[in-house]
């Protein structure tokens, strides 16, 4: 696969390992950020890695992201970037080709894995609209945890780079919400996700947390949220209807 690269965000531990079994066939085009405690890896792993940056302690996701992605955007023949946590593993390394072969057919230029434990609602129904594209199927979904994340180069360029004011909450909301403004994706709170990959992956709990109780970087990730944009992420739900959002669909899939 040309043009790719990868941001693995990690915390450390059995996770690290596990995430980079499921890339050893694109370890090259993979940049590894370390969150946590100092941590070693084999000699010819590290050697394979594009590079491994160990440790920025408790800098939180939104900073280890965009460390990686700079790193990666200095290579010019990085088109297609995803970012992945420790949470996932892949299992067949094709569902990057299915993510880009997506973003080409809808135009999309940021796509999410979601999943029904990622309803903001708490009722495990996170799809919003199903659309089918021939050889494939996408569903738009009101959550998503930001485990898995294709984003073209693009994004950077024309949204900057992730508020690094969050604290691992909030930060993809923030970040997808401003993709949406300038109309790079789908409509916020409809988020893009692609089916066939949901075979290709397995995820895991992560065994190395933050210190810091999630509910509090809940709390300071949402007021931060309305502080900037003067409202809450609920109060964005209902802004479009299905309607709404199928033909912005195919209004963007007509547009080159």
């Amino acid at each position: 696969m040309q043009g790719i690269g990868i941001v693995l965000f990690t915390l450390g531990g059995k996770n690290l390992k596990r995430a980079l079994r499921g890339l050893t066939d694109v370890l090259d085009k993979t940049v590894v950020v370390n969150d946590g405690k100092d941590t070693k890896l084999g000699v010819s792993e590290e050697k394979k890695i594009k590079k491994f940056i160990n440790t920025v302690y408790e800098k939180y996701p939104s900073a280890c992201y965009n460390i990686g992605v700079r790193e990666l955007l200095k290579d010019d023949s990085v088109e297609h970037i995803f970012i992945i946590n420790d949470s996932i593993e892949i299992l067949d390394d094709t569902l990057f080709q299915d993510y880009i072969d997506v973003h080409k057919k809808t135009k999309l230029k940021a796509l999410y894995y979601c999943t029904d434990d990622d309803d903001p609602m708490g009722k495990f129904n996170n799809v919003r609209l199903t659309v089918d594209l021939g050889d494939n199927e996408l569903t738009l979904n009101m959550g998503t945890s930001g485990s898995l994340v294709y984003l073209h180069k693009d994004v950077f360029r024309k949204c900057g780079f992730f508020d690094e004011r969050y604290r691992a909450a909030v930060e993809w909301s923030d970040f997808s919400y401003r993709l949406s403004q300038q109309n790079l994706s789908t409509p916020f709170l409809w988020f893009p996700h692609v089916k066939s990959v949901n075979d290709k992956l397995i995820v895991s709990d992560n065994n190395v947390m933050y210190e810091e109780s999630m509910e509090d970087r809940i709390i300071r990730g949402m007021k931060l949220f309305y502080m900037k944009y003067k409202c809450q992420i609920q109060d964005l739900i209902n802004t479009y209807s299905k309607k709404d959002v199928i033909s912005k669909l195919k209004n963007k899939s007509r547009t080159s």
